[in-house]
């Protein structure tokens, strides 16, 4: 069951990255912190978007890097080989599905 949550678990990651994001910009427009400049041209709100970006994507590489240190054979092989994949995936899902946080206005 461990390696089935394993092979999961970087689709995991980007599945609840997206939700937090999502949310997190709601959160943060309907608060209005999107006006609020915190130090030159960045707002409160994009130093949390970008903030908790760069923590879920450090979570995914960190997974990827655990995943690493595991050898399989047989179906475990399989299993990991998947788990790889589906690591990989979520880390690449995480880079372009946050990347619009880098834009300079969050709130429109």
């Amino acid at each position: 069951m461990a390696l089935v949550i394993r092979a999961l678990g970087g689709l995991l990651i980007w599945a609840f990255g997206f939700a937090l994001l999502y949310a997190l910009h709601g959160l943060v427009c309907a608060a209005g912190w999107g006006a609020r400049p915190l130090a030159g041209p960045v707002t409160i709100a994009g130093a949390v978007l970008i903030g908790t970006w760069l923590v879920l994507l450090a979570v995914a590489a960190l997974f990827l890097i655990l995943l690493r240190r595991t050898d399989g054979d047989g179906r475990a092989g399989f299993l990991q080989r998947l788990a790889m994949i589906g690591a990989w995936s979520g880390l690449a899902g995480l880079l372009f599905m946050g990347a619009p946080v880098l834009l300079p206005a969050q709130c429109l």
